[in-house]
């Protein structure tokens, strides 16, 4: 076992909410709520016997409330992801926008981690 950090990470309105509450509760909501800052959810995993603490931060924690270029977004150092084991990018297939941020978001945590 052991501790796992993941960011679920994207623009506003993708989704990121809904799919961490179909993994830890299995309900999707109907409607769409925006999420009103970031969330931390703390569940416990069982994976292969082995207990694994999961910290899951929900939250468009790495980004501008809105859709912009990566040089809108503040310096990585200043994102406390730096720790982060995992990351999840949401975006939605009917939103060109969504997916170029996440693109571009993917590209400011490569160089952020390597």
């Amino acid at each position: 076992g052991g501790s796992l950090r993941v960011a679920v990470l994207g623009a506003p309105g993708v989704g990121k909410t809904a799919i961490i509450r179909q993994f830890l509760f299995g309900d999707y909501p109907e409607r769409h709520r925006p999420t009103d800052g970031p969330r931390l959810y703390r569940p416990a995993v069982l994976l292969d016997g082995a207990v694994y603490d999961l910290s899951i931060r929900d939250g468009d924690v790495a980004g501008p409330s809105s859709p912009g270029g990566p040089e809108e977004w503040p310096d990585p150092k200043d994102w406390s992801l730096q720790d982060t084991d995992a990351f999840v990018l949401v975006y939605d297939i009917c939103s060109p926008d969504s997916f170029d941020y996440v693109k571009a978001l993917r590209q400011r945590i490569a160089e952020t981690r390597w």
